[in-house]
């Protein structure tokens, strides 16, 4: 089992970073954390927002870590 972190923050003036860390529940199993992360140029959204374009949201964003998350949770507990 695992606990899955979600965190985002600035990590410059036009760049949030969204990120999911899974953490395993028993401290003892000696397994390694997982994270995955993404970066976004939020220069980039407001100008794709004005001109209308569609763009990602946040939760797509997230949704889209969460499933490769899972596949890499599931690759390392099957070996």
């Amino acid at each position: 089992m695992y606990r899955v972190l979600r965190s985002s923050e600035m990590v410059a003036p036009d760049r949030v970073r969204l990120a999911l860390r899974a953490q395993a529940i028993d401290p003892k199993s000696g397994c390694p954390d997982i994270e995955l992360a993404r970066e976004v140029d939020t220069a980039l959204l407001r100008d794709k927002i004005a001109n209308r374009h569609v763009i990602a949201s946040p939760e797509s964003t997230l949704e889209a870590l969460w499933q490769q998350l899972q596949i890499d949770l599931d690759a390392r507990d099957s070996r």
